[in-house]
């Protein structure tokens, strides 16, 4: 049974005919969970032609079973309606029946597929990895539209989700309790993330005082839903207070030139590393030197750099949204966008080092249940309930 994959990754094709994935995400070691229940995958997604964008040769998303259904390419709502009615086009031509669907949501492009699908009376699974409630909350995205995108963008969800077979979340309560499946539909929750058990230490890190304290996190910054604003303010509190703290934010984006900035004016420039996007075992390599992971979202669906640093034995700090409170104990919890909330946080752990291994012990203990091992499983069960319905 061949699958056609329909998500909202953009990637890049070269003139050999390999595609490659722009941010990383979705690439080759992805596929390879869906290729051990299906004989082809087809991604449908948006493809810009171009020899000259560099991109790291672990991004590689196509192969001998992986192909790719190029969509136009766009960034951005402007761009979108330019090629929306190619778009539609594309779609109409590859949407057929006798092959399994599944659509990563929220998204445009999924959008499209889903309606086009309902059309013709195909059915199709959802992928639900995000919460557009959250992502076009006031002080995520900046757009003049952004109030519109909110309630459309959460309509939509609701709707597809609903006229859906089949529905994988990656959170366990928080999504499934907003974009429920209609009654009698199947519907399993299992994180995208992806452990590598070999890479992880024997058991969670120790925390001790020290004079500088190395903390964490991992990002884009294509927009500020991660908040890297409210994590510069705070290590400039912590500056004041006399707390020494040294900063690494890994992840890209366009902000990364004004959070730079920020980081000057503030005064804690030398406290603070943007180092951009790196790879896999560097970001593991990054975790083991730390000594506190920070992820202070705005919104998120269930994080997998936070699952990565709890597996890493990491004492960590949350923002209360999305996934991130079933994952992190109430009491390193924090409202968003409150600078103080997360200085205390941080202080009381830094001088309370017995609850900071606590916390490392139970992260690592937690993480255990996002081995593959465990969530191979419920993928699987979502992968064949679909196929049983095309058959």
């Amino acid at each position: 049974m061949d699958l056609v994959f329909c998500a909202e990754g953009r990637f890049v094709r070269r003139s050999d005919n390999s595609v490659y994935s722009l941010n990383g995400n979705l690439t080759n070691h992805l596929w390879s969970r869906y290729l051990n229940a299906f004989d082809r995958i087809y991604v449908m997604a948006r493809v810009l032609f171009d020899d000259s964008i560099e991109v790291r040769d672990t991004y590689l998303a196509s192969s001998e079973r992986v192909s790719f259904i190029d969509l136009p390419y766009y960034i951005g709502p402007s761009q979108y309606m330019k090629v929306r009615l190619d778009l539609i086009s594309v779609i109409r031509k590859y949407i057929e029946p006798g092959r399994v669907y599944i659509c990563r949501i929220p998204g445009q492009i999924g959008n499209l597929v889903i309606g086009e699908l309902q059309r013709k009376g195909i059915p199709y699974g959802v992928e639900v990895v995000a919460d557009p409630w959250d992502i076009f909350a006031p002080g995520g995205l900046k757009h003049s539209f952004r109030f519109f995108f909110r309630y459309y963008s959460y309509y939509c969800l609701r709707k597809a989700v609903k006229k859906s077979v089949a529905a994988l979340y990656v959170t366990e309560n928080t999504l499934q309790s907003r974009y429920p499946v209609r009654s009698g539909s199947f519907q399993v929750a299992a994180s995208d993330v992806l452990i590598n058990i070999d890479q992880l230490p024997p058991k969670a890190k120790a925390f001790c005082q020290r004079d500088i304290y190395n903390l964490v996190s991992v990002g884009s910054l294509e927009q500020m839903y991660k908040a890297p604003d409210i994590v510069l303010y705070a290590i400039k509190k912590l500056k004041d207070r006399g707390v020494e703290c040294y900063l690494t934010w890994l992840g890209d984006g366009i902000y990364k030139a004004p959070m730079t900035e920020l980081a000057d004016s503030l005064g804690i420039k030398s406290q603070v590393c943007f180092r951009g996007n790196v790879p896999s075992d560097e970001v593991i390599k990054q975790l083991s030197q730390s000594d506190i992971f920070l992820l202070v979202s705005r919104t998120e669906g269930l994080p997998r750099a936070l699952v990565e640093a709890m597996a890493m034995g990491l004492p960590c700090i949350g923002t209360q949204v999305g996934g991130i409170p079933e994952l992190l104990d109430e009491k390193v919890l924090i409202p968003r966008d409150d600078v103080d909330a997360l200085v205390n946080k941080v202080e009381y752990m830094i001088y309370t080092t017995n609850f900071a291994s606590e916390q490392a012990y139970r992260n690592y203990e937690k993480s255990k249940g996002y081995y593959d091992t465990v969530l191979k499983a419920k993928r699987d069960s979502f992968y064949q309930y679909l196929i049983s319905v095309v058959k």
